[in-house]
This record gives structure tokens, C-alpha cells and sequence, in this order.
């Protein structure tokens, strides 16, 4: 019993010497501060809107996310607001340690100009998300007139951010009305099982039931440059089914966050 005492107790030396030695190296190697360049090298995209793109990227060892914005355009934007948010990927689980919103304001964003916002542990005023399970991390930026926004998921380990992957974007129910009332949405897909979508879903939502594999096979016959939204009525089918369609090359891919519940509480319109 005290040998396996032992071995718990160096593991568990181990591992935390590894956090706190990977958290100074990385603190020190990386400038807290936003960092602006001027180069053109090529460098990892996720999504990409008019002359503005926003990626993210990975900290050394691990520790901590980038945020990289590129304004790859002839005009400079001034105090350009940027904010950052992480979840769990599903609502109810994963660990959170506290409030996963950053924010902050670029003053001037140049012609030609990368910027990159480092999020580290032990940075206090952009510090890393922390948290154990499946996360869904946001950033977005607003110019004078426009907002542009990506989204990654990864595996969150306390300090340590894991394969970092493209994904869907969530958006709250009062945006999905408002793009749905500008004909953004090409095809809504309900991926909720057909007795509970008789009973009611989104206006020309079609009913494609991810439990039974019936999205997955619907998948290769639709258009990868149409815009879709995808809801059901709880998390889990819909953001693996959102997943789905990112992880077969549709770069435009929405989900209800909410679902319908959040929908129909909000008192848009459903149909029978």
C-alpha cells in the first residue's frame, strides 16, 4: 500500500513540476502584451471574411492558445475590440475554473499588419483558459464596420490545450433569427428524431435524425458552399452532427446554441 502511496505521490511531483516549469518557459518565451507583425508568411487559417482573418495557434508546450488576427487589406482600422471565449463543447459537463471571457481593444490595426493576443497561465490580464473536458473556444473581433469571428475545439486538461481542430459556430438564438430573417441560412437542419420534429421545429428546417445515420449519409449529397444551420433539442447530437459536417470540408456551418428550447422560448416563429 505505501509503494503505490509512493508512486501517486511522484507521479504526482512529476506533473505538477511539469505545469510549473512549462508555465514559466512559456510565460518568458512568449511577451504578454499584444504582439503586432509586419511579415507575410504563410500561417494556419481557419476562417477568412473579406480582408480580415482570424485563426488560432498553438502555445509552446501546450500552455496557453494565440489568437491571430490578419488584416491582409490597404485600410487601417483603429481601437479595434477583440474578446475571446471558452465553454464546454456540451453544456453540463467538462470542469470550469472560472469565467472563460477575455477582452481587449487593438488600437490600431495596419495595412498588411498580423496581429497575434497571447493566452498564457500565468498572464493576468489574457490568462489561458482553464478547465478539464471538451472545449468550444470563440474569438471575435469588431471594426468600425464589421465583425468577424472563428471558433476551434479542443481538449482541455487543466492548463494543457490538446488537439486544437476547426469547428462549427455557435450563435445565440436572437443572431440565428437574424440571419435567418436575412436568408443567410441556405438549409436549417433538424437533427432530432421525427416524432419530436412533427412536434415542432424551425420554419423550412428539414429532418435529417443524426442517431440513426441518416445526416451521415446526407452529408456527401449536399453543397459545401451553402450556409447551414444545425439544432436539435439537446447538445450532444447537435454539436456532433455540426461536427460532423466541419470534419467533411463545409466551412459554413452554424448551430443553434440553445437549441430549439432556447428558439421557441425566445418567441420566434416554429412550425407543426
Amino acid at each position: 500500500m505505501k509503494k503505490r502511496y509512493t508512486i501517486f505521490f511522484a507521479i504526482m511531483l512529476v506533473l505538477s513540476s511539469y505545469v510549473i516549469v512549462g508555465a514559466t518557459i512559456s510565460y518568458q518565451l512568449n511577451d504578454t502584451t499584444i504582439v503586432i507583425k509586419n511579415d507575410n508568411q504563410p500561417w494556419s487559417t481557419l476562417q477568412s471574411e473579406d480582408d480580415i482573418t482570424i485563426s488560432f495557434s498553438k502555445a509552446p508546450l501546450f500552455l496557453g492558445v494565440n489568437i491571430e488576427i490578419q488584416n491582409s487589406g490597404n485600410e487601417t482600422y483603429q481601437d479595434v475590440k477583440w474578446s475571446f471565449r471558452a465553454k464546454p463543447q456540451i453544456s453540463g459537463t467538462g470542469l470550469i475554473y472560472k469565467n472563460q471571457i477575455r477582452s481587449g481593444v487593438i488600437d490600431q490595426l495596419g495595412s498588411n499588419e498580423r496581429v497575434s493576443i497571447p493566452l498564457r497561465p500565468l498572464n493576468k490580464q489574457t490568462p489561458s483558459p482553464f478547465g478539464l473536458g471538451m472545449f468550444y473556444m470563440n474569438a471575435s473581433i469588431t471594426t468600425s464596420d464589421a465583425f468577424y469571428r472563428s471558433s476551434q475545439i479542443c481538449w482541455l486538461v487543466f492548463l494543457f490545450i490538446i488537439n486544437l481542430k476547426p469547428t462549427y459556430m455557435d450563435i445565440p438564438p436572437a443572431e440565428a433569427y437574424s440571419l435567418y430573417e436575412n436568408g443567410t441560412f441556405d438549409l436549417i437542419i433538424d437533427v432530432v428524431g421525427l416524432n419530436i420534429y412533427n412536434l415542432g421545429h424551425l420554419p423550412g428546417a428539414v429532418n435529417y435524425i443524426w442517431a440513426d445515420g441518416t445526416l451521415n449519409k446526407t452529408i456527401p449529397t449536399l453543397d459545401k458552399n451553402l450556409t447551414y444551420l444545425v439544432y436539435c433539442h439537446t447538445d450532444p447530437p447537435s454539436t456532433a452532427s455540426a461536427q460532423a459536417l466541419v470534419n467533411a470540408g463545409f466551412p459554413y456551418v452554424y448551430r443553434l446554441e440553445g437549441n430549439y428550447r432556447a428558439w421557441a422560448d425566445a418567441g420566434y416563429p416554429v412550425e407543426t
